[in-house]
């Protein structure tokens, strides 16, 4: 339940900056376009009702790389994002977590606003992504068995920026991004379960979301640096349920041209 209202206070918070700005007297702000690398460190809890219902948990790094073409219209974003760890664990038990998504997007600028007398830039548009989530524990098996879960969504969803410059250097910025509905694919057991492989998802059975949020420093013209707080959800609900949550402290740097 704490997730799901994570999620849906971060929807309304960008929401309503634009719903009680005002009409800004200045320049727009604008999307700066280029290239992003960013690695983070953060806590990973997982519950995979496919292996267990016991809930693991450890330490999963973050690493993303992203491209962004700003036009008059609108803003093109192409990411690649990647996590992996050997060493999630339950008391003596650890498995392997693999993720990475590939997502794409559009995103279309809001009319301008204020917010404490400065202006704020606000961006929303679709997305489309690819996510893949591998689960190996390190049981122990015998002939032909294994333990194994993994699980993809080919997903449409949302995404929405906002930029908050404080001055000429420092800037806030956050993003909000989650499917809404989802081609699903799971692991099934073919002989003990009948259940398709997979399934079309809505934003209840098959979500994967993200919520950013941080501060930005521009050294040059071309270079700037960032610090910020991620949280990622995922739930699958269709097959055996999987729901995992990660917060991340994530270190930036953004090269614009």
């Amino acid at each position: 339940m704490s997730q799901k209202t994570s999620i849906a206070f971060c929807l309304v918070f960008l929401i309503s900056c634009s719903l009680n700005g005002q009409s800004g007297t200045d320049e727009p702000v604008i999307y700066p376009g280029g290239i992003s690398l960013e690695c983070g460190f953060g806590s990973y809890a997982l519950k995979d009702n496919n292996i267990s219902p016991e809930r693991y948990e450890g330490m999963l790094p973050y690493y993303s790389l992203d491209w962004t073409r700003s036009h008059k219209k609108y803003v093109y974003k192409l990411g690649f994002y990647f996590s992996q760890s050997d060493d999630i664990n339950n008391y003596d038990v650890s498995t392997r977590i693999l993720n990475y998504k590939l997502s794409q997007g559009f995103l279309y600028p809001l009319k301008p606003f204020t917010l404490f007398n400065r202006e704020l830039g606000l961006w929303i548009g679709p997305t489309t992504d690819i996510f893949y989530y591998d689960n190996n524990p390190e049981i122990a098996a015998s002939g032909f068995d294994f333990t194994n879960s993994f699980a993809a969504l080919i997903s449409l969803g949302f995404r929405g920026d906002a930029i908050y410059p404080i001055s000429d250097r420092f800037s806030m910025k956050s993003s909000l991004q989650f499917s809404v509905i989802s081609l699903g694919i799971r692991t099934v057991d073919s002989v003990d379960d009948e259940q398709s492989g997979a399934k079309p998802l809505t934003f209840a059975s098959g979500l994967n979301g993200s919520f950013n949020l941080g501060m930005h420093y521009n050294l040059f013209s071309w270079l700037s640096m960032g610090l910020s707080y991620r949280f990622e959800l995922t739930r699958i609900m269709a097959w055996e349920d999987m729901l995992s949550v990660t917060n991340s402290a994530v270190l930036g740097m953004y090269f614009r041209f």
